[in-house]
């Protein structure tokens, strides 16, 4: 398999809040933003590994800002990371040019049959995409120590 520049997964999706996506509170429901992300991260996984993937794991949302009915956002993700089968993908919502969220979610690569398959290798080219990849990959290890410790 020959490897993958990160640019090739970049998946953007822009939309618009609606009265059905607030919460109780008027604003946008953080569910609702994570499911957007998890979809359009999909896109940038089957981009990158050429197939399907499943979710597998969802790390690091952190909320930043509030989005109410009308408000455009944009949504980018982007593949940043791979492991034999899986890829771990950066989200990052926008509205107004300020972030409303970011995430990172994991996606396992998989056949016909539900079993994982391997993924292309990834390469950065510029220095943005070696500094998101290192961010990832240190957030990767943190994961990693912690599953240990259980």
């Amino acid at each position: 398999m020959q490897p993958v520049p990160m640019s090739a997964s970049l998946t953007l999706f822009d939309g618009e809040v609606t009265k059905a996506d607030l919460n109780a509170h008027g604003v946008m429901h953080g569910g609702r933003l994570m499911t957007i992300c998890d979809e359009v991260g999909y896109l940038a996984a089957c981009k990158h590994c050429g197939g399907h993937g499943l979710t597998r794991a969802a790390h690091r949302l952190r909320f930043h800002a509030p989005m109410h009915a009308g408000d455009p956002f944009s949504v980018e993700t982007q593949v940043t990371m791979t492991t034999r089968t899986t890829m771990w993908v950066s989200c990052v919502i926008s509205s107004h040019t300020k972030p409303v969220m970011d995430a990172v979610f994991v996606y396992v690569a998989i056949n016909r049959n539900f079993q994982p398959v391997e993924v292309p290798e990834l390469f950065a080219k510029t220095d943005a995409e070696m500094e998101k990849a290192a961010e990832i990959k240190a957030l990767y290890s943190a994961v990693m120590s912690s599953e240990k410790v259980k």
